[in-house]
Formats: C-alpha cells, structure tokens, sequence
C-alpha cells in the first residue's frame, strides 16, 4: 500500500473535495483503518485522510526541489 513516495507532490480527490499541492508526511493503521496525512507545501496545512475515503490520487511531480519545502 506504499503508493506515496518522499519526494512526491500530490492531488487527492477525497469524498468529492480536491486538494491540491501535498507532500506525503505518514501512513497510520489504527484499530484496521489506514490513514494518510499530507501536507499543503503552499500554505502548511495538515490534512489527514481516512485512505478508503481518498477517490482519486495522482502525483504531479516526484521531485519537489524547485517548490517551497
């Protein structure tokens, strides 16, 4: 279930909302369910997502040296 890398930037579509601009930051398992918690690199927003919500994932770069860190 390792679909997030490192150096990744990402766009999650969850229950209908997009969200652009993340950085994968961990994966939990608690009590069977996964959650993912990523990283807005433009505004340092921490979302954390039940990963069976998540609709749509795509990476827009997997290198992200020219973004904000």
């Amino acid at each position: 279930m390792n679909l997030f890398t490192e150096n990744g930037l990402y766009e999650i579509v969850y229950q209908g909302a997009h969200f652009s601009f993340l950085r994968f930051i961990r994966m939990d398992q608690i009590c069977n369910v996964y959650y993912v918690t990523l990283k807005n690199i433009l505004n340092g927003e921490m979302y954390t997502f039940d990963y069976e919500g998540i609709i749509g994932i795509r990476e827009i770069s997997n290198s992200i040296h020219s973004y904000a860190s």
